[in-house]
């Protein structure tokens, strides 16, 4: 141990006499480093914390799934509410069983109003998690089981901070909730968010509360057995395994198909467990993907940045031939001595590794920037603390780094045979041994690592491009959006259609709005799906159906939007609840239904409906879920026949729609100063949101594909200065027999261009077999890139190339200007 010390205290003395090299070693490792910290503690928030309820291992989300459900989440939907009664009741397996939805309510009272993200529970949803009050309690069994009583709430840690600045006695106080008073009975641990790992809820309310909270559809179809409402999850028993847990409830979920067979036909359930599920199992694939994806990519920048400091010890180990000489001659052995200048680098990389925690604490920042929209709301979001988990990983990291970039380096320099390391000072050496050096093949390795990782940037950005070139259907320009619901306000159908008149009307009014409506859906909201059948198609069997988007909307929105009626028309104020039932169908509805035929005037029904709806419209098609969708059909209906209390407002606008938010707003809060708005946003800040996984990843492999083109750059610099600087006798001769400016700078650019050759080579055949192996992760990640792209490929290649020829070019210039007399007088 003794000795172990004398290495490290040697090892920091060696550090400082050389603060130039230890700066630039240690800025160039602390950036790598850094790098993979700050990806790292993303991570870790993500996917390594674990859900604080009680034995997580044992909780089971449970899932239905549908032979006949088409759309991108498909397979793990929420399952019924009498489903899961009889699940709960008739399961062998699972102890019990608690099950949730979810609400928008609005909070009012002390304070400004606002929109809260709510849970709506069954009365054992904490029990069934092992999860106790932080303050207070949670909710008692009787508390579900009269609907209507017990208005009682629960919030969460962030709102109690948040909204009531973690006021201790709001335990026991009354709050208003759309516009009700309920009592506040306790509040969650820190940390809780439920079963999601991306964020949780403001606040519980018990499901005796379902027709104060529930509105619209959800609170219609609340006792259907077709409603996928509710998510549900299960304590498995002590004893059973995940395995005989999913085989005792698929038989389960086969009898109740077999005993509602309209409601149930070709569903059955699904088990995950709680920590996998903490992600949505639909889209966590492409979560992992993405992680992969940009851990990859400042693992190359870490390997780029060890290679940079390897050459920086190997030119230092030439430098200290001498030292370790006398050593060796001294009788040192080979094993003393490695031990010892891998004891310099380990001191080296902790010191980075210092330097990168503080990237990584300013990093974290920028990265939490980059973050969806969604991850921002409530003070529930997820943690990008730098944990014991993550300074962990730093210290194992630099630990490992410090061995790698120190292994090479270390034999390298305590070879026993001095006499060759003599001669590898004064004679130049063939071409063939300068290339493939140790210290040009670590460059070489920079190269190629390099492209690799500017070859996922450049894909991110082709992809985002792609994206942003995408023609919506609809004229984004000067087009602003709010939304808010008047059934968090009490507000009855008559009120409620009442509202929207009056609420457009005014809007209108505005000098500086051109136009506005109101529709059910918001933008790229998605929204409810109903199973449609053509007229004479039996609605009873589902099987004869066809799962389309609905959106209500009023007789402005198509215009206001700017989605064209191709045929037909649109909806007119005279489409009212006393008028025959009419819909507008899109592009690719009428072509699934009436192929090759005019739909207009054509008729459907929706599931187990008696009333028909005649179409009088065929609209354009646009984007409905997402900006990469397929076309998908939707039906729009007349909010005067179809109400719905929960409206998104389109409003556009004469000029720039962000300088009319305010008046806007100012507007729709003068009908009702309680009524809380959300999502108030210009619709292309609303696209730019919808586009922030191809922007974060653009964004970030683009900074990382820098900083390692950055590195490659300085590596490919600091070998070509070495070799001008080995080379310097060579040159002088050259020179004095005549050579030329132009010839001495040629020779350098040609081994520079050699070296920089094989690392492009390398890189390319990395890069496309990189891109071909992750074919299927790049599809579901990046938005009509194919997987070769050529115009990414060959930028990256000439980006790399130029950058590569100016970072040789300084060492050549210099070199070209080698006075002969100095260079032949010159010692190395």
């Amino acid at each position: 141990m003794e000795t172990f010390w004398q290495d490290v205290r040697y090892g920091l003395r060696m550090l400082v006499k050389s603060p130039g090299f230890t700066a630039v070693a240690v800025l160039s490792l602390g950036l790598g480093i850094g790098a993979n910290s700050i990806i790292f503690t993303m991570i870790n928030a993500i996917f390594l914390q674990p859900i604080p309820v009680k034995e997580p291992a044992r909780v089971v989300m449970v899932y239905g799934t549908d032979e006949n459900a088409r759309g991108p989440f498909q397979n793990f939907l929420p399952v019924s509410r009498l489903n899961i009664l009889d699940y709960r009741e008739k399961n062998q397996v699972l102890s019990d069983m608690a099950f949730f939805s979810f609400a928008a309510l609005g909070i009012s009272g002390e304070g400004k109003p606002e929109q809260v993200a709510a849970q709506v529970v069954s009365g054992n949803y904490f029990e069934v998690l092992g999860v106790t009050a932080a303050a207070g309690r949670t909710f008692a069994p009787e508390e579900d089981k009269t609907y209507g009583t017990h208005p009682v709430v629960v919030l969460s840690d962030g709102l109690w901070r948040r909204r009531f600045g973690a006021d201790a006695s709001m335990v026991g106080k009354e709050i208003r909730l759309n516009n009700l008073p309920y009592t506040v009975i306790g509040v969650t641990p820190p940390g809780f968010r439920g079963t999601n790992a991306l964020g949780g809820p403001d606040l519980w309310v018990p499901l005796a509360m379902r027709d104060h909270v529930f509105t619209g559809l959800a609170r219609n179809w609340f006792d259907s057995r077709r409603a996928l409402i509710f998510n549900s999850f299960g304590r498995m028993k002590p004893g059973v395994t995940f395995e005989q847990a999913q085989q005792a409830m698929s038989l389960l979920g086969k009898q109740l198909e077999q005993e509602y067979p309209t409601d149930n036909e070709k569903r059955n359930v699904r088990l995950v467990p709680l920590p996998q599920a903490a992600i949505n199992p639909n889209v966590r694939d492409n979560f992992v993907a993405a992680g992969g994806i940009l851990m990859g990519a400042v693992g190359l920048v870490l390997l780029i940045a060890c290679s940079n400091v390897a050459n920086l010890l190997l030119a230092r180990g030439a430098a200290r031939e001498r030292e370790i000489g006398i050593r060796i001659a001294l009788g040192a052995g080979r094993g003393r001595l490695v031990r010892q200048l891998l004891t310099e680098s380990v001191v080296l990389a902790l010191a980075a590794g210092a330097a990168g925690l503080l990237i990584a604490y300013w990093g974290r920042d920028v990265l939490w920037a980059f973050r969806p929209p969604q991850l921002g709301q409530g003070g529930n979001a997820i943690s990008l603390a730098l944990d014991r988990t993550v300074l962990g990983f730093t210290l194992g990291l630099s630990l490992l780094t410090g061995i790698l970039f120190g292994l090479v380096p270390a034999l390298q320099s305590t070879r026993h045979d001095l006499a060759d390391m003599l001669k590898d000072r004064s004679r130049p050496g063939s071409g063939r041994a300068r290339v493939l050096s140790a210290r040009n093949i670590l460059v070489m390795g920079q190269v190629s690592l390099s492209l690799v990782a500017l070859l996922g940037a450049g894909l991110f950005l082709r992809s985002l491009w792609n994206a942003q070139q995408t023609d919506l259907g609809f004229n984004t320009r000067d087009l602003m959006v709010l939304s808010f619901n008047v059934g968090t306000q009490g507000y009855d159908e008559p009120r409620g259609k009442e509202f929207y008149r009056q609420t457009v009307e005014r809007l209108r009014g505005l000098p500086m709005v051109q136009a506005a409506a109101v529709a059910s859906n918001p933008p790229f909201g998605g929204g409810f799906m109903r199973t449609v059948f053509p007229e004479g198609v039996d609605n009873r069997d589902r099987r004869n159906g066809v799962l389309i988007l609905v959106n209500s909307v009023d007789p402005f929105h198509l215009e206001t939007v700017g989605i064209p009626v191709l045929r037909g028309r649109g909806f007119t104020e005279s489409d009212v609840e006393t008028s025959p039932m009419v819909a507008v169908v899109n592009e690719t509805m009428a072509q699934r239904f009436w192929p090759n035929q005019d739909a207009v005037g054509r008729r459907f029904t929706f599931f187990g409906e008696t009333w028909v709806l005649e179409i009088v419209g065929v609209a354009r098609n646009s984007k409905y879920f997402t900006i990469g969708e397929e076309p998908q059909p939707i039906v729009y209906l007349p909010m005067r026949q179809h109400y719905s209390p929960a409206v998104t407002l389109h409003v556009r606008t004469k000029g720039d729609s962000a300088a009319a938010m305010s008046a806007v707003r100012a507007e729709v809060q003068a009908l009702d100063r309680h009524l809380p708005l959300v999502g108030v946003n210009t619709l292309e800040r609303f696209i730019a949101q919808a586009l922030w996984a191809p922007r974060m990843g653009a964004a970030l492999l683009g900074i990382f594909g820098g900083l390692a083109l950055f590195l490659a750059a300085l590596g490919i610099y600091g070998v070509m200065s070495y070799s001008v600087t080995q080379r310097t006798q060579e040159i002088g001769i050259r020179m004095a027999l005549g050579a030329q400016e132009r010839d001495v700078l040629g020779l350098i650019l040609r081994q520079s261009l050699l070296i920089v050759g094989f690392g492009l080579g390398a890189g390319l055949a990395l890069g496309i077999g990189a891109v071909t192996a992750g074919a299927a992760q790049m599809k579901a990640l990046l938005f009509n890139v194919e997987g070769v792209d050529p115009l990414v490929f060959g930028g990256t290649l000439a980006l790399l190339a130029i950058v590569a020829l100016a970072a040789s070019l300084i060492p050549a210039r210099r070199a070209a200007r080698v006075d002969p007399i100095v260079a032949l007088r010159y010692e190395g």
